[in-house]
């Protein structure tokens, strides 16, 4: 959810540092998940659990191979995601947190023998790096787009997912790019790097940006009719169109993401943790379960899938 500068202020002050980047709100409760290239068929959502009080404890691993790591909430790895970016992460309507991304981070907990706790949080915070200042969350796992700036705060994963920037719009307003969009409004995610991107263009095709706080809102503002078009990542801006079909992807942006789990940088309990993360993404794409959770939520009938390269 896609996944990516301005600086907040708050967030900086916590992590202390300047970070550019791709918010928390209700989600949809609509139904499955759209493809990213053909129609979807409805997928099965996979509940997270709740999110376990925050303290420090060290988890057993299930088994010998399994690094001994400090989680912050006894028997559980705690996830901090921005909701809704359907259908890499979003509310199911059960109060229950779902998508591409939970079912790969579900992988890691039963690789620790413990139960996934998730967590909602501002994206600014996961990116930042200010969750693992305040032991909120032992990962990022919320469709980060890897940038130089935010490796400069936390620690990523290999590459697990690429992603572009997808325009969407009503399907019969007659935009087809951003030069359509002269004295328009393009509605974006704040901090992300959607909002970067539209921005970067805004002087040249004379439209205005609206900043939402979150990439589900940021598309319903198509539907309410404050916005003319937006500018999310494609996996998450095809699932709205799935959803809603008086709406449609115009165009997209080949800006060469790939999305990456975060984790506490500068730190060997944040360093074995992630690379016990890169273990279980690329075992997951060496044994077919990456490509099975991909037809799950993004592609039914996708035929290959994999890492993308680092």
């Amino acid at each position: 959810m896609n996944r990516h500068a301005l600086s907040w202020t708050a967030v900086l002050a916590v992590a202390g540092l300047a970070l550019a980047g791709c918010g928390t709100a209700p989600a949809s409760t609509s139904a499955a998940p759209a493809p990213s290239t053909s129609a979807p068929t409805s997928a099965a959502p996979a509940p997270s659990t709740t999110a376990a009080p925050v303290t420090s404890t060290t988890a057993a691993p299930s088994t010998s191979t399994a690094p001994a790591i400090t989680l912050v909430s006894p028997g559980a790895l705690t996830i901090c995601v921005d909701v809704p970016y359907k259908p890499m992460e979003y509310d199911d309507g059960t109060s229950q947190v779902v998508g591409f991304d939970i079912d790969l981070a579900q992988l890691v907990a039963d690789r620790l023998g413990v139960k996934l706790s998730v967590i909602q949080s501002p994206f600014a915070q996961i990116w930042s790096g200010a969750n693992f200042a305040a032991k909120k969350c032992d990962l990022g796992w919320s469709s980060i787009s890897i940038t130089d700036a935010r490796k400069q705060a936390v620690l990523f994963s290999i590459p697990y997912f690429e992603a572009t920037q997808a325009l969407g719009t009503a399907a019969n307003s007659g935009i087809k790019g951003l030069a359509d969009l002269k004295g328009k409004k393009l509605s974006v995610q704040s901090d992300t790097t959607g909002m970067d991107y539209a921005n970067e263009h805004a002087a040249e095709y004379g439209y205005e940006v609206l900043l939402f706080d979150d990439g589900g809102t940021a598309l319903n503002a198509l539907l309410s009719g404050r916005a003319d078009a937006s500018l999310v990542d494609n996996a998450i801006t095809r699932a709205f169109v799935y959803d809603n079909p008086t709406m449609t992807v115009a165009t997209e942006f080949q800006t060469g993401e790939t999305y990456g789990v975060a984790g506490k940088i500068n730190d060997p309990n944040g360093t074995a943790l992630i690379g016990l993360v890169n273990e279980v993404l690329t075992t997951a794409a060496a044994d077919g379960t990456y490509l099975k959770t991909y037809q799950k939520w993004i592609d039914k009938k996708a035929t290959s899938a994999g890492l993308p390269k680092a």
